[in-house]
């Protein structure tokens, strides 16, 4: 016992000096976490986005455009910041990236409104979804509260009660997060879901240190055959270090931000700590199971760079495709975020909580059994010879080119990168999205009388593709007590008279609670239900037509999506995150080329040899680019060709950009497992940074500066709008000089200067 005890805290020991005197396993533990969980914080501390810049074409002119105006300048949400004469020139300042939507008052509008139907079309920019569709909602509510004022002037006219017109009011209140606060969703999401990566890519190293050409034999002889307490103890200091990390977040985001704790902190808390420990057991399981260092890291990123996407955090994936679902249940993070989601911020039940942490305990114990054997059976190979070399000429352009494409094939670690996982990546990651939208969202209906107007109103809702009624019951506590459960996402709540008081023309509201843990699921259900409510009240005034032909004439309006027709989840996410992916597959796979270099100890480059590799990269980058941009978005059926000349001529400019950048980062490296180890984690934080899912003008100035440095940043921005909005590159001329400067900037510091020294000591 005292032997055991002794392995084990040896093995600790070593690992936390291992942590606190090595300058990147240093970085990775406490440097990294540190800049990426400030980066998260700044960029989504304004948590609403408010003052979105928006449009309007008034070809007509009227008092009651100018209303509908002044009700968007009084708006915290919208702010109209170009006023165009016509929508060709509206839809040039949305593809210069300028505004997010555009309400149109056609000429002689004024003339027919109230009079006969007519209608006023909100477009928005489909292709940032997040931002364009709540602009169009500010937008939208503005010009209706001007659009009632005038429809009581009208029923004051015709000698009609104001109360008359008045459809059911529709409440949505929103449990949990009744801002709709995206620091509180983002933030929630995104912060583990990283935390997560790094704490996986940190364990990988640690158990890979200890393995030598596949073999454990000489982890074994060290510890006297204690290898398990050996492993565990050498996994303890990632654990306690990435657990201390999550728990400052949870500290500050309920905490220091005031969002508080829904449910039980204690089971908060045990999820986070069942969370590292998942990470950094699984990591070792891949380690010792794949029995090479690389292989675990791409398994890594594979399982937990893509986690966040899989997790139903973002678009729920109970009616996606079947590989998505048994992929989503299968992932570790997708079982922590619903249990800090309902503890965080939907007041869940213990009961779902304690399932999700035996699941978690139950796939690291069992993970740590299975490791020990595979490590036992390790031990008894022999070490094989490394064979890790990437042989360049020391000069001339045409061979350094040349002799890239040759040594492709014969260094792994490199084609992985650069050719398998482009074309993995291609077809796993859309699968999270491949439902495109939310659909069979589960809600309770709350009645205290079951009429003939509530089943039509259960008829209708189950007609939506949104949502689909899982219980009608008779009271809304009963409801709550679902939703807590996450039986369903919302809950109806039909008043006492209802169907009475719509009838005499004076109706009372309509209630909906949702789940403010998801607002992709808020956003579905409560369109859903409001149109729902909305429709079947209107059936029930055709029977006074007085009303009825007021109501009628009442002018309509319409929500269009540009750019993204469909409004599916996948059009907007998948070519914005396309470009991180071909970034980061760039970048590692160029890094892994320069600390291969440096790690053997290989001759430095003379200038010449030194171009030749970057051209050759980015010739590799170039067709990657256009394999996404061509066939996987033909394929995936999303957004593309909008100017195809425009991203022919990008193409190369990007892909040499990133080519540069990762050529000087692998540079710095001791061994080129650090590319990955240090580089992975920060795919998520770049693709908030790039402004799709939140956008820059919400972000502090200073951020936004700082995140051009990453090619990926104007790369998104400008290839989203050339590939989806048809954008020409005068309107994206200031993202283009942006990404020829970096490619200029980046390429002449490799050029020029390159590595230091290739045969500095790790």
């Amino acid at each position: 016992m005292r032997r055991l005890a002794a392995v084990f805290v040896s093995a600790v020991r070593d690992e936390a000096r291992v942590l606190v005197t090595r300058r990147w396993d240093a970085f990775v533990a406490f440097g990294l976490p540190l800049i990426l969980l400030m980066v998260i914080a700044a960029m989504l501390a304004p948590g609403v986005i408010r003052q979105a810049p928006v449009a309007v074409v008034d070809q007509d002119n009227s008092a009651f455009s100018r209303a509908a105006i002044r009700n968007m300048e009084a708006s915290a949400g919208v702010r109209v910041t170009h006023a165009p004469a016509t929508m060709t020139e509206a839809m040039a300042l949305m593809r210069r990236g300028e505004i997010y939507s555009v309400a149109h008052f056609p000429a002689d509008f004024s003339d027919g409104a109230f009079r006969r139907p007519e209608q006023v079309t909100v477009s928005f920019n489909g292709a940032f979804q997040t931002v364009g569709a709540l602009s169009a909602l500010g937008q939208s509510a503005a010009i209706a509260s001007a659009a009632g004022q005038q429809l009581q002037e009208r029923a004051r006219q015709r000698g009609l009660p104001e109360t008359a017109l008045q459809l059911p009011a529709v409440q949505v209140s929103i449990v949990g997060n009744p801002q709709l606060s995206f620091e509180l969703f983002l933030g929630g999401l995104l912060a583990p879901g990283v935390l997560h990566l790094l704490a996986a890519c940190s364990a990988v190293l640690a158990v890979g240190r200890q393995m030598q050409g596949g073999s454990f034999k000489h982890f074994e002889a060290e510890t006297s055959g204690f290898t398990t307490t050996a492993l565990i103890g050498r996994l303890i200091p990632h654990f306690v270090v990435f657990s201390l990390w999550g728990l400052a977040w949870i500290a500050w985001l309920s905490g220091v931000r005031g969002w508080g704790v829904a449910g039980s902190l204690p089971l908060l808390i045990l999820g986070m700590l069942a969370l590292m420990a998942v990470s950094v057991v699984l990591s070792a399981f891949l380690v010792a199971a794949l029995g090479e260092v690389d292989m675990a890291f791409s398994a890594t990123a594979i399982y937990s760079g893509a986690a966040i996407a899989f997790s139903n955090g973002t678009l729920p994936l109970d009616h996606g495709p079947r590989f998505a679902r048994i992929w989503s249940d299968i992932l570790p993070y997708t079982h922590y975020l619903r249990l800090q989601t309902g503890q965080l911020v939907a007041g869940a039940t213990s009961a779902s909580a304690w399932r999700d942490l035996m699941i978690l305990s139950g796939v690291t114990v069992l993970g740590l059994i299975i490791s020990a054997l595979f490590i036992r059976v390790r031990a008894r190979l022999v070490p094989k010879p490394e064979n890790l070399n990437f042989p360049l000429p020391q000069q001339g352009v045409i061979a350094a080119f040349a002799a890239t494409f040759r040594n492709l094939p014969r260094a792994r670690p490199v084609s992985s990168l650069l050719i398998l996982a482009v074309v993995l990546y291609a077809f796993y990651y859309p699968a999270a999205y491949a439902g495109q939208a939310a659909t069979g969202l589960p809600i309770a209906i709350a009645t205290p009388t079951q009429t003939a107007l509530t089943r039509t109103l259960v008829e209708d809702l189950n007609a939506s593709r949104e949502i689909e009624v899982a219980a009608v019951i008779s009271s809304p506590a009963e409801g709550f007590e679902l939703m807590r459960r996450g039986v369903v996402d919302g809950v109806v709540v039909l008043p006492q008279r209802f169907e009475a008081d719509l009838l005499r023309g004076a109706p009372t509201g309509v209630a909906i609670w949702l789940n403010g843990g998801y607002l992709v699921r808020v956003t579905a259900v409560g369109r859903a239900v409001a149109a729902a409510t909305a429709q079947v009240a209107e059936a029930q005034l055709k029977g006074l037509p007085d009303i009825a032909r007021a109501v009628r004439l009442a002018p309509t309006l319409k929500q269009v999506s540009l750019f993204n027709p469909t409004e599916g989840y996948g059009g907007y996410a998948v070519p914005a995150v396309s470009l991180i992916i071909l970034q980061q597959t760039l970048l590692l796979g160029a890094g892994v080329i320069t600390a291969v270099r440096r790690e053997t100890g290989a001759a430095r480059l003379k200038r010449s040899a030194r171009l030749g590799l970057w051209l050759a990269l980015t010739a590799i980058g170039t067709a990657s680019s256009l394999f996404y941009f061509g066939f996987v978005f033909w394929f995936q059926d999303y957004p593309r060709a909008g100017n195809l000349i425009g991203v022919l001529l990008l193409a190369p400019i990007f892909s040499a950009a990133v080519a540069a950048v990762g050529l000087l980062l692998g540079a710095l490296f001791d061994r080129h497992e650090r590319v990955l180890q240090v580089l992975v984690g920060t795919s998520a934080p770049l693709f908030f940074l790039s402004g799709a899912a939140w956008p820059h003008f919400m972000m502090p100035e200073g951020l936004v500066w700082l995140a051009h440095f990453s090619p990926s940043t104007a790369a998104v921005q400008a290839f989203v709008r050339l590939n989806a909005m048809g954008a020409s590159l005068s309107e994206v001329s200031g993202l283009a000089a942006i990404l020829t400067g970096l490619a200029f900037v980046y390429g002449g510091l490799w050029v020029v200067g390159g590595p230091a020294r290739s045969d500095l000591r790790r």
